[in-house]
């Protein structure tokens, strides 16, 4: 999928998921969603994509369930630390906010696996590749598809 379409749908889990365990501010609420969504999903796949005989191609470096979740953990902590020490936030916030990581970083494999080049799973010590669907990663009706959803998400999670 495109980086737009992954952060928008995570934007919308993240938002959906905050709301639902008691953030309110609405300021906090899309501004963690929106940092924790653009900077996970960009590194995930800035990363995890290497340049090949002028092709851009995944990496297990990112694209596996458990780096993705690590390192969407890390960022999440780093972003509700700051968020802690820079804006009146309390320690439920913070936490919330450091648990919305490896949501980010999975719902990352969840639309790569939906892709035709997937995601990597290990498999008899190997790095293989694994696959729900194979479409294009560029497939306008899909990528639109997840923008809705997203979009959907963000709305419900305000209202």
């Amino acid at each position: 999928m495109r980086l737009r379409t992954h952060v928008i749908f995570s934007m919308g889990l993240i938002t959906l998921t905050e709301s639902a365990l008691g953030i309110s501010n609405v300021v906090l609420l899309l501004g963690s969603s929106l940092v924790l969504s653009y900077l996970i999903n960009f590194l995930i796949d800035v990363l995890g994509h290497e340049e090949k005989n002028g092709f851009t191609r995944r990496t297990p470096r990112t694209h596996t369930m458990g780096r993705s979740f690590t390192l969407g953990l890390i960022i999440s902590i780093l972003t509700a630390m700051f968020l802690y020490y820079m804006s009146p936030i309390g320690m439920y916030e913070v936490l919330i906010i450091a648990l919305m990581g490896p949501v980010t970083g999975w719902s990352h494999m969840l639309l790569d696996a939906l892709t035709e080049n997937g995601i990597y799973v290990k498999r008899r010590g190997k790095w293989t590749r694994f696959a729900l669907a194979h479409f294009k990663y560029n497939n306008s009706a899909l990528n639109w598809l997840f923008i809705v959803i997203g979009v959907m998400l963000i709305i419900k999670s305000l209202f």
